[in-house]
C-alpha cells in the first residue's frame, strides 16, 4: 500500500530547500545588511505555513531550520564551495539580521545551521567558541536552550575535547554558560554514549562540579539530567549520590530531606539529590529502601516535588 508523505516531512523540506538554494542568487553577498538574510527569512516562514495544522505539535520552527539547515550547508559545500570562514561569518550575520528584526524564527535557524556546520567541521569548534558563550548567555531561553545544538554536535564527533571545553563552562561565574555544559549533557537518543553507564564517567565528574551550584537555575538542570540518568543507570547513580553525601560528611537520618540544620551549600546538595531521585522514588518503590539510606524516610514517605517539597508530613485539615 503507498502511502502519501507529508509536505512538512525532512525528505521535501531538504528537496525544496535545494531548489530554493539554486534560485537564490546572493550566496556572495552574506555582509552586515545583506538581503540574502531576508530571503532566507522568508523562505523560513513559508515552510512553516506549509506544515498542516494537526502536525504542528510535533513540528515547528525548530524541525524545519534543522532540515533547512542540513540541506543548505550541503548545497553550500558542493556548489559554492565555500571555505569554513564563510559559515562563521554568515552564522554571525545572519543572527545578528534575527537579532535586529527580534525574530526568533531565524535565531533558531542560524543555531541550527551554525550546530550542523559543527558537525560537518568538528575541528572549528575551538574557534566559534566566543560565539556559543555570547549565544548562551542571551536574554531569550529559547535562544539559550538552542545554542546547546553547537556542544551536542561536538559531543557526537570530538567528545574528548568538548567535554574538556564543558569543564571549563562549568567552573564559569556566568549561570547561563554552567546551565548550557548540564543541559547539554543529559542523555538523548543521538548521543547514546551519554546515557552508557560504560562511557559516561566524564560526565558524572561534571555533573559532581554543578552538584551544589549557587543557582537554582543550574542545580533544576543538574537535577533534571540526574533525573533522565536514573532511568538507564539507577545503581551506578545511587553510588554517585552515595559518593556525595560521604563526601559531604552529612549525616543521613530520617528528616534528612526537610533540610533543617544543613549550611546553605549542603541545603543545594540535598536540594540538588531530591530534585534528581523523584523518578526513582514516584516510579521504581523497589528502590525506597536504597532511597531511605541517602535521604531518609521522611523523602520516601513525604517528599512531594509539588505539594511537600520538603519532605514534611502533611497536616490533617
Amino acid at each position: 500500500m503507498d502511502y502519501m508523505v507529508s509536505i512538512s516531512s525532512s525528505k521535501l523540506i531538504r528537496e525544496r530547500t535545494r531548489d530554493f538554494c539554486k534560485k537564490l542568487e546572493d550566496w556572495h553577498h552574506i555582509e552586515k545588511g545583506s538581503l540574502i538574510y531576508e530571503k532566507i527569512n522568508d523562505y523560513l516562514q513559508k515552510e512553516y505555513d506549509l506544515i498542516p495544522e494537526k502536525e504542528r505539535i510535533g513540528k515547528g520552527a525548530v524541525f524545519i531550520s534543522r532540515y533547512i539547515s542540513k540541506e543548505m550547508i550541503q548545497f553550500l559545500r558542493k556548489e559554492i564551495k565555500v571555505n569554513t570562514n564563510y559559515f562563521i561569518k554568515f552564522s554571525e550575520n545572519a543572527f545578528n539580521y534575527g537579532e535586529n528584526k527580534g525574530d526568533l524564527k531565524i535565531l533558531h535557524f542560524t543555531l541550527l545551521f551554525f550546530a550542523e556546520f559543527i558537525a560537518q567541521f568538528p575541528e572549528e569548534l575551538e574557534n566559534v567558541k566566543h560565539l556559543i558563550e555570547k549565544w548562551a548567555n542571551h536574554e531569550e531561553w529559547q535562544i539559550r536552550e538552542s545554542t546547546g545544538e553547537a556542544i551536542l554536535s561536538g559531543l557526537k564527533k570530538i567528545p574528548e575535547n568538548t567535554l574538556d571545553y564543558l569543564i571549563k563552562l562549568a567552573k564559569s561565574n556566568n549561570e547561563n554558560l554552567r546551565r548550557l555544559v548540564s543541559e547539554s549533557l543529559r542523555p538523548r537518543t543521538d548521543v547514546k554514549w551519554l546515557r552508557d553507564p560504560t562511557k559516561n564517567r566524564r560526565v558524572l565528574e561534571i555533573l559532581t562540579i554543578l552538584r551544589s551550584d549557587p543557582s537554582i537555575y543550574v542545580r533544576k538542570s543538574v537535577g533534571n539530567n540526574i533525573k533522565d540518568l536514573t532511568k538507564y543507570m539507577p545503581e551506578k547513580m545511587f553510588n554517585l549520590i552515595d559518593s556525595w553525601i560521604n563526601e559531604s560528611r552529612i549525616k543521613v537520618h530520617d528528616e534528612l530531606a526537610i533540610e533543617i540544620g544543613l549550611n546553605q551549600e549542603e541545603k543545594r546538595l540535598i536540594w540538588t539529590i531530591k530534585h534528581g531521585m523523584r523518578w526513582l522514588k514516584e516510579r521504581k518503590p523497589e528502590y525506597h529502601p536504597q532511597l531511605e539510606q541517602l535521604l531518609g524516610r521522611y523523602y520516601v514517605l513525604y517528599f512531594d516535588e509539588k505539594k511537600n517539597r520538603l519532605a514534611r508530613p502533611l497536616k490533617k485539615k
